[in-house]
């Protein structure tokens, strides 16, 4: 009986028209070549390195890399105040403004932006909050890159579907 109702359900989802978000009806790669441009910071060096790490299986396909351009905006707002008046948590604000231009002839520029929230305690010890806000920079950053995977797989899929 579950088969039936298994094999059932498959063939009304295929007649549907469901379509995959994250790659093309035909199969491929969902977003193509991709070259990330240098991004400046400590936040940036991250960045770049989990978008490389993420988009690789995307680069395996022959032709010309798009160019994806990325500046980083990194914001600190301290929340909670001791006695002293120092804080007792802070929120990193990682924000991207990015251009990703394809090859000539292949379409217009796709611009956008990204922004990330991380929260961090800010510990009393003199060294304490240089590592805090080292590791929300990169728990921010790695989420960012996460999240441009999602964002660009979604503007190419808009961008083959109005060709």
């Amino acid at each position: 009986m579950r088969v039936l109702i298994a094999s059932v359900s498959l063939l009304l989802l295929a007649a549907c028209g469901f379509q995959p978000m994250y790659a093309p009806a035909g199969g491929g790669a969902a977003i193509g070549p991709v070259s990330v441009g240098e991004i400046e910071g400590k936040s940036g060096h991250v960045l770049r390195t989990e978008l490389d790490r993420i988009l690789a299986v995307e680069n395996t396909g022959a032709g010309e890399p798009a160019q994806l351009e990325i500046t980083l905006t990194e914001n600190i707002t301290p929340l909670g105040l001791r006695l002293d008046e120092s804080a007792t948590r802070a929120e990193l604000r990682l924000t991207a403004n990015y251009v990703l231009t394809p090859p000539p002839g292949q379409g217009r520029a796709i611009r956008g932006a990204l922004t990330t929230i991380v929260n961090y305690e800010a510990p009393t010890a003199a060294f304490g909050e240089i590592t805090a806000q080292d590791d929300a920079r990169e728990r921010a950053a790695e989420t960012m890159a996460q999240r441009f995977r999602a964002e660009l797989a979604l503007r190419m899929a808009q961008t083959r579907a109005r060709r």
